[in-house]
C-alpha cells in the first residue's frame, strides 16, 4: 500500500466540530504541528475515508484543506521558529522514550 505525506489545515469555528475533526486526524495517525495544522502519512483509501468523515462534521462556514507533499518536497521544508520532528511525522523514526 502506497502512502503519501499530507498537510491538513482547517478553520473550524465550533469547538465540538473542531474536536471531532482533530480526533479523526489523530486516529488516522496525523501529528499536530501547529494549532490548526496537522501532518501525516496515509494511503489513498485513508485519505478518502478522512474526507468522508470530515464532510459529515463541518459546515459551509468551515474550511478543511488537505495538501499532498511528495517525499522529496517534504524533505525540503523550511522552518523558522519552533520546529517539529520531520522524521517522526513522516514515520521514518519511531517514538522516543525519555
Amino acid at each position: 500500500m502506497t502512502e503519501n505525506m499530507y498537510y491538513v489545515a482547517y478553520d473550524i469555528t465550533d469547538n465540538d466540530v473542531r474536536t471531532a475533526v482533530i480526533q479523526i486526524l489523530k486516529n488516522a495517525g496525523f501529528t499536530r504541528i501547529q494549532k490548526s495544522v496537522f501532518c501525516g502519512k496515509i494511503s489513498g483509501q485513508q485519505k478518502k475515508d478522512i474526507i468522508e468523515m470530515v464532510k459529515t462534521q463541518i459546515t459551509d462556514n468551515d474550511s478543511f484543506y488537505m495538501f499532498l507533499a511528495c517525499k522529496q518536497c517534504f524533505g525540503k521544508i523550511t522552518i523558522v521558529g519552533k520546529p517539529f520532528d520531520k522524521e517522526y511525522v513522516s514515520n521514518e523514526k519511531g517514538a522516543e522514550v525519555f
